[in-house]
């Protein structure tokens, strides 16, 4: 739940904060024709690490957090852990599909983007933005990296359960 917690808000605070709040929309096409890699790169790779994160690889909460499941879950049944892992692929590719179209794609800019980009341009990336988005990538690592800070916490509640007293 706190991996779930930081990453998410992780997400949304680069997608609505930042970017939307920039380019006031959240549609993929238009986003894409936009290149935001090149006018936001602090966005950019922002988004990179938190897909990472989400994505669950090591190093990140959510690689300390999906394994656990897993393992859990395989003990219990194996099938559904099976379907998990289809649904964590199918996360991935997500993932990556909105990174690319968001971020780095190559479309050509449309007229939409071309008239708003003559009147406005993109505000720079605040202080407060840099600090939430560093906080929660950070809070990510820790847990991922040393994820005994979280487990030495739970334990004791994991043992009454697994003793019977939960029900």
């Amino acid at each position: 739940m706190f991996s779930h917690g930081v990453i998410a808000g992780l997400l949304f605070a680069i997608v609505g904060r930042i970017v939307y709040d920039r380019t006031h929309t959240r549609q993929l096409a238009e986003l894409e024709a936009m290149h935001l890699s090149k006018r936001l790169p602090f966005a950019a790779w922002a988004f990179v690490i938190a897909g990472m994160a989400s994505m669950g690889l090591p190093g990140f909460s959510g690689f300390v957090a999906e394994l656990q499941v897993l393992v859990g879950a395989w003990i219990a049944r194996p099938w559904w852990t099976m379907a998990a892992g289809v649904g964590i692929v199918v996360g991935v590719a997500y993932t990556w599909r909105a990174l690319q179209k968001a971020f780095f794609s190559d479309a050509l800019p449309s007229p939409h983007v071309l008239e708003y980009e003559q009147g406005h341009g993109f505000a720079p990336i605040t202080w407060p933005e840099i600090a939430g988005v560093s906080l929660l990538v950070m809070a990510s690592l820790v847990v991922g990296l040393y994820p005994k800070i979280l487990l030495d916490a739970i334990e004791p509640a994991v043992k009454v359960l697994l003793a019977g007293g939960g029900q």
